[in-house]
């Protein structure tokens, strides 16, 4: 008889999840406890607040709830996460959060410019065992904040990315944001739509188990989207987040040259006309990625001193990505166009590197005298024919 207990309780357990999956009953009724029971999940997934302290009061954020209708067995957001967290056949680790997450869920997408001179640093496809240490160390050095997206694969919880997750939790712990870049870095636009949801929940679960908590930014790999993808981030809680200004890594030969093709996209918007504040797209995989995060830092901030010179106390700052973060429902650019233009504080932060590195000035300036076509993949073509070739080491 003892033998039949294990089935029994299993069988009934399962008779509970397919009851809570079905479909309420029709009717008004049903159809709004169904509503009410999804919505506190969702709100519950995208603020990390439990019932007992929604319980106790506090503004709810007017955030716009798509409608969404994903069949029973595909990823369909954050209700079925948590029914799968209960799953005992399904063993996913909550880890401990140690670490209060930066709260940005449910944004409108970041794109285009914005008003201000400022920039967001943006880290793409690591982590990098070899390489995003290093890069670690020049942002906290010259103490500016990035986001990084990382793969899931990269952070997986196997003995093989053992250092990837130990790079992936030291980036948090320099107070750095980590935001989701799927799990291995396909066209999500070439793939059925069950193959897009796993890639996003797939990375999300592994970069939740690595840092201890789940991002709410993602950045589609190759800026591919379409408005599926973009409903479902926006269902999952995300603030899908692309770019404004790139340098090609994997292409453009030297450190100099990706730095010189960021100025020229930068004063190209200018002289449009249009917004130049925005997001730097890099990458973390290359040594030539670190030393051209080092060379754009120092060369942005070089231009500061010649912005005060001028008279103009606008200068250049590196921002966190809560500058460019507007929530959906709220009025567009309001919280963005306050924090526009720099503080005081900024603006004799401004002055005093420029008195500490007048010496330096020319040196770092001296790429500017790189000519380069923005047009062309890598930045490495120089206007009026050949290739830009650097100097040999050791040359003249």
């Amino acid at each position: 008889m003892a033998r039949w207990c294990v089935p029994a309780v299993l069988l009934a357990w399962s008779a509970v999840a397919a009851a809570q999956e079905a479909p309420g009953p029709a009717g008004r009724d049903g159809a709004d406890r169904e509503a009410a029971g999804r919505d506190g999940a969702e709100g519950e997934a995208a603020s990390g607040v439990g019932p007992a302290e929604a319980a106790g009061g506090g503004g709810a954020v007017g955030a716009r709830v798509p409608a969404a209708a994903y069949d029973a067995d595909g990823f369909n957001g954050p209700a079925h996460e948590d029914w799968l967290l209960g799953n005992p056949f399904l063993l996913v680790p909550r880890p401990r959060d140690e670490t209060p997450p930066p709260r940005l869920p449910r944004g409108r997408p970041v794109e285009g410019g914005f008003a201000g001179r400022r920039l967001l640093l943006t880290f793409d496809d690591g982590p990098f065992p070899e390489t995003t240490p290093r890069l670690l160390e020049v942002l906290r050095r010259e103490r500016v904040p990035a986001v990084f997206f990382l793969l899931g694969g990269r952070v997986q919880e196997i003995p093989q990315r053992r250092e990837g997750r130990r790079v992936a939790r030291m980036i948090v712990r320099d107070g750095h944001t980590v935001g989701n870049h799927s799990f291995s870095h396909p066209h999500l636009t070439r793939l059925d739509p069950a193959e897009w949801r796993s890639q996003i929940v797939r990375a999300q679960d592994a970069i939740r188990s690595a840092v201890g908590y789940a991002p709410t930014l993602f950045r589609p790999p190759y800026g591919d989207v379409d408005g599926a993808i973009d409903r479902y981030l926006e269902y999952r809680g995300y603030t899908r987040m692309q770019w404004t200004y790139i340098a090609d890594e994997f292409r453009a030969r030297t450190p100099e040259l990706l730095v010189r093709g960021i100025l020229e996209q930068i004063r190209e918007r200018e002289r449009q006309g249009r917004n130049v504040g925005g997001v730097v797209l890099l990458h973390d995989a290359h040594p030539r990625s670190v030393e051209c995060a080092a060379l754009l830092i120092r060369r942005i901030r070089a231009e500061n001193c010649a912005l005060l010179e001028a008279g103009d106390e606008d200068v250049w700052r590196f921002v966190d990505a809560g500058s460019f973060y507007q929530p959906i429902g709220a009025p567009r650019e309001t919280a963005a166009l306050e924090r526009s233009r720099a503080t005081p504080a900024e603006v004799g932060e401004a002055r005093a590197w420029c008195e500490e590195h007048r010496g330096e000035l020319d040196a770092i300036r001296a790429l500017d005298r790189l000519e380069v076509d923005i047009n062309d993949a890598g930045f490495g073509r120089v206007p009026g024919g050949g290739t830009y070739e650097p100097a040999p080491a050791g040359g003249p």
